[in-house]
């Protein structure tokens, strides 16, 4: 009997280590392909930020009434100054204020990409 314990403990042992032989080639094989590449979004923040303040003052232009406009717009303005230094972009944020459109010109600079819009929003 004691030599029936000790083959189980060996076929044991033994199965132990090809399980744990088959998963680390099966995991050398997945691995490469189961890495989420995240470099692509970090690469985009300068593109993602800019599209953001041309959409965000568009919508600044569309839901302020006539009074309220131009302080609203300095508003904006000074937190996208605010924000880029603190992302560390360079931004120029012009308008031109009529009667009934808005003119904007909109520069980001940074260390990989410059930038540039130039649009007019009318007002409602």
């Amino acid at each position: 009997m004691p030599s029936f314990l000790n083959r189980k403990a060996e076929f044991f042992i033994l199965t132990t280590v090809v399980i744990v032989a088959v998963f680390y080639t099966l995991s050398k094989y997945i691995n490469p392909y189961a890495f989420i590449d995240t470099s692509t979004a970090i690469q985009g923040g300068e593109i993602f930020f800019f599209e953001n303040v041309k959409e965000k003052a568009i919508k600044t232009v569309k839901i302020s009434n006539s009074d309220d406009l131009p302080d609203n717009l300095n508003t904006y303005r000074n937190f996208v100054y605010d924000l880029a230094s603190d992302e560390g972009y360079n931004v120029l944020f012009m308008y031109t204020n009529t009667t009934n459109k808005v003119h904007f010109y909109i520069s980001l600079t940074s260390s990989k990409y410059t930038l540039r819009a130039n649009f007019t929003v009318s007002r409602p």
